[in-house]
């Protein structure tokens, strides 16, 4: 059974597999198999596949598999209990759960909180002590996930890509929406490919762009530049489509280990990739 969260030793806490993603390249996890099992009173190992991974593939995407087999009796994950969708569910209201039974949406949140990367570091003798607290915190696993929202809220494109596979996957994504900016939208319809579109005729809400683009090195060797292979028109006109990432943005970025380590491995070798980016209304 897959899982959407599971405990983080390392940080104490329950996490998603998008954000164990960014902790670890933030340095805040150090080992992939550093997780438990999130059911009740269960200390069953978990692995967070992937997180280790700065492929630029997308299908590439991290998340939770089970390795351990000490599962608690009490544990729903052993019993096949799907609770994955229960913790976003108000009980006191039928009508709401219903409607977010039939449409599921996941917030986009364009900028991290302050507090997104506020976790103890690995190692330290609050995380020995993580494990040992697991116990009395399953007891609340549905209100402390409800808390932290960690399966509706996203903080980057790329976890917004590696939902759309996922849902993809799973065959829930006709029911998936994604609200940007207090805009919902269906997961299937914010994906657009850069072709020529015409920028007066854009869509009213937000949606995220992709395709081939060239990478190259700034001739100022302060940055890069990202050039779509193909354009998009205002009137009559043709223009480029590029995006300029300077090195002082991205030395200011939690995770810049991930993102330089993946734009150095682009342009020395093919200087293409496949780039997604948000276009805001």
């Amino acid at each position: 059974m897959s899982l959407d969260v599971a405990y983080s030793i390392e940080v104490d806490d329950y996490v998603d597999p998008d954000k164990a993603y960014d902790l670890y390249w933030a340095g805040l996890i150090a080992d992939k198999q550093a997780f438990l099992c999130p059911g009740t009173d269960c200390t069953a190992q978990v692995t967070c596949c992937n997180i280790d991974k700065d492929a630029q593939n997308m299908r590439v995407v991290p998340h939770f598999r089970v390795y351990g087999k000490n599962h608690a009796e009490t544990c729903e994950v052993a019993r096949g209990v799907d609770y994955a969708i229960n913790y976003t569910l108000r009980k006191d209201k039928s009508k709401e759960k219903e409607s977010i039974d039939k449409s599921i949406v996941d917030e986009f949140i364009l900028k991290r909180p302050d507090s997104y990367y506020d976790e103890r570091l690995p190692g330290s003798p609050e995380t020995k002590k993580a494990k040992k607290q697991l116990m009395y915190k399953g007891g609340s696993l549905e209100e402390r996930l409800r808390e932290i929202g960690c399966s509706t809220k996203i903080y980057s494109v790329r976890s917004v890509v590696s939902r759309y596979i996922r849902y993809e996957k799973d065959g829930s994504i006709r029911s998936r929406r994604v609200n940007v900016l207090g805009k919902d939208a269906a997961y299937t319809s914010i994906m657009k490919c850069v072709w020529e579109q015409d920028l007066e005729k854009l869509p009213d809400y937000p949606v995220i762009y992709y395709g081939w683009a060239y990478v190259d090195r700034l001739s100022s060797d302060q940055g890069y530049r990202i050039k779509f292979k193909k354009k998009l028109k205002f009137g009559e006109k043709t223009l480029d489509a590029t995006i300029m990432i300077f090195d002082n943005l991205i030395n200011s970025y939690k995770i810049k280990k991930l993102v330089s380590t993946r734009l150095t491995k682009i342009v020395s070798a093919s200087k293409k990739a496949f780039v997604f980016r948000l276009r805001q209304t």
